[in-house]
């Protein structure tokens, strides 16, 4: 019998999970009124949950009066700073849609976004106004500063749109690793359930980092985990590696999503002193699990989310049997799982095979994707997330990689995650991407794209020699490639359908295995 995780619900929990995301707000005004909501790093701008709770009914107000309506686009093109969860919160309760916009954008990139969500309305930062000029009506189109400004000041008129749990109030874009990026339709269910899981599977922390972009759907998160334990937000520029044991410090940080990278900072008296004493992490390479874990005093565990999921599963908190293991855990309470092969039939434990999932509160579908829905959700409501996993009979999950991750070389299934992991354990890798390369013989051959640390005399032969200690012989890579550098997503994932694009034989590959 597959074990599930179970959470202790406190009452105020239980009463968000019930709620649209207007009434949570309600509900965090009339519980935490008084207690701090966000804090903008950059700036020091501060709202507690009653005065978040009246800007955003001001910007709603206003947006409406310009002529909002129910089930309108609002593109949101902003960094991390005070306008964002203010206009995106609004354009909720106005019964609108929600579409973030990386700022960093080409008009290109803007114009696919808007085109393909049919957004006619546009809130972007003041500085990217002459980027896209006339890429909504005019009367549609709001920059921060003195318009954004104006908002704020608009009387607050009673709200009139009566929302369902199952309403999409977003459409947050993937990364586009494979290709086009997909908004994904999320509602207020999904938002609200993340929320007080995560919330109540850590215990109700009180102070937030957000340091990850707000566009992404990592801050947005935070921020409805927040409102479900009464939290705080503490919105920083971005990721900042040189700043952010700073943050954990000065903000007496204690929930913050954290890596293996924190073993390079320098050895500190502050190390144990953190407030941070529960994290979530995501892919830690094993071996350096338990060493983070030691040296900040803190309990670090595994997690598996995604846009299209939400929550899927996590390893909790008294499980220190699971650190270093590779465990991603057990399915949160909302959601089951199952493990499937090529051809789409329920495998053994204990076999890889494509993680499928179901439950309320995950992603209604892709927007404007009927041929992506039809291939990836199966009859029953379950989803085909991409990922390769094994799940054992007690129900557990460990990470393989992705479907579009595994080589096929010959009759052999090769995990590029392994391969990754095998080459960055040496100590004079920084980064690593491995991919397929087309192979006339074998069908696919494996590829490795690697950045060496400054001043590393790491050869080929070293590589290979590598490999062939700890990987068996098919695995090992063919083709080697040095880079000064590797393609990153927005969600600082590496860019591998970008890598694939490129010719994949160029004179700066060496081919270990030449014909």
């Amino acid at each position: 019998m597959a074990t599930q995780l179970s959470f202790d619900l406190k009452p105020h929990h239980q009463a968000v999970l019930g709620l649209t995301i207007p009434e949570a707000l309600d509900f965090a005004e009339q519980t935490s009124g008084d207690k701090g909501a966000l804090h903008i790093v950059a700036t020091g701008e501060r709202m507690t949950w009653g005065e978040l709770r009246e800007a955003i009914a001001r910007v709603r107000s206003a947006l409406e009066e310009r002529g909002l309506k129910p089930g309108d686009k609002v593109g949101i093109m902003l960094r991390n700073q005070i306008e964002f969860p203010l206009v995106w919160l609004a354009v909720i309760e106005a019964g609108a849609v929600a579409v973030p916009l990386n700022p960093k954008y080409t008009r290109r990139e803007v114009d696919f976004v808007l085109g393909d969500t049919e957004a006619t309305w546009l809130v972007a930062a003041a500085d990217l106004a002459e980027l896209v000029a006339d890429a909504v009506p005019a009367d549609q189109l709001i920059s921060t500063g003195e318009q954004f400004d104006a908002l704020l000041t608009h009387a607050h008129t009673p709200r009139t749109h009566q929302a369902e749990r199952r309403d999409v109030v977003g459409i947050q874009f993937t990364s586009g690793t494979t290709g086009l990026p997909k908004g994904c339709l999320l509602t207020h269910e999904y938002w609200l359930d993340l929320g007080v899981y995560s919330a109540a599977g850590s215990l109700d922390p009180q102070e937030y980092l957000a340091d990850h972009p707000f566009y992404y759907m990592q801050n947005q998160a935070y921020f409805f985990a927040a409102l479900a334990g009464g939290g705080r937000l503490h919105i920083t520029p971005g990721l900042s590696r040189s700043k952010f044991m700073g943050w954990l410090i000065d903000l007496e940080i204690d929930y913050a999503w954290i890596d293996e990278d924190m073993l390079e900072f320098p050895p500190s008296d502050n190390d144990k002193k953190l407030k941070l004493k529960r994290a979530p992490v995501s892919g830690m390479l094993p071996w350096l699990h338990a060493d983070l874990e030691q040296r900040f005093d803190l309990a670090a565990r595994e997690l598996y989310a995604s846009t299209e999921v939400g929550g899927g599963t996590a390893v909790p908190w008294d499980r220190t049997d699971r650190v270093g293991s590779g465990s991603m855990g057990w399915c949160l309470p909302t959601r089951e799982s199952k493990v499937i092969d090529d051809q789409g039939n329920e495998v053994a434990p204990g076999v890889e095979g494509e993680l499928c999932m179901r439950g309320p509160g995950m992603m209604l579908g892709y927007h404007n994707r009927p041929e992506a829905n039809a291939e990836l959700f199966l009859p029953g409501g379950w989803f085909r997330t991409g990922d390769v996993v094994r799940k054992t009979e007690d129900g557990e999950h460990f990470y393989v990689g992705r479907t579009r991750d595994m080589i096929r070389r010959s009759d052999e299934s090769i995990s590029a995650v392994e391969v990754e992991l095998c080459i960055y354990s040496m100590d004079d890798v920084d980064d690593v991407a491995v991919i397929p390369v087309p192979d006339a013989k074998r069908g696919e051959e494996v590829k490795a794209l690697i950045v060496l640390a400054p001043g590393s005399k790491l050869s080929v032969e070293d590589i290979i020699a590598w490999c062939n200690q700890n990987l068996a012989p098919f695995k090992v890579p063919r083709y080697i490639e040095f880079r000064s550098e590797l393609p990153y997503t927005a969600s600082g994932k590496v860019a591998k359908g970008e890598l694939k694009a490129e010719e994949p034989i160029t004179e700066h590959v060496v081919d270990t295995r030449p014909a």
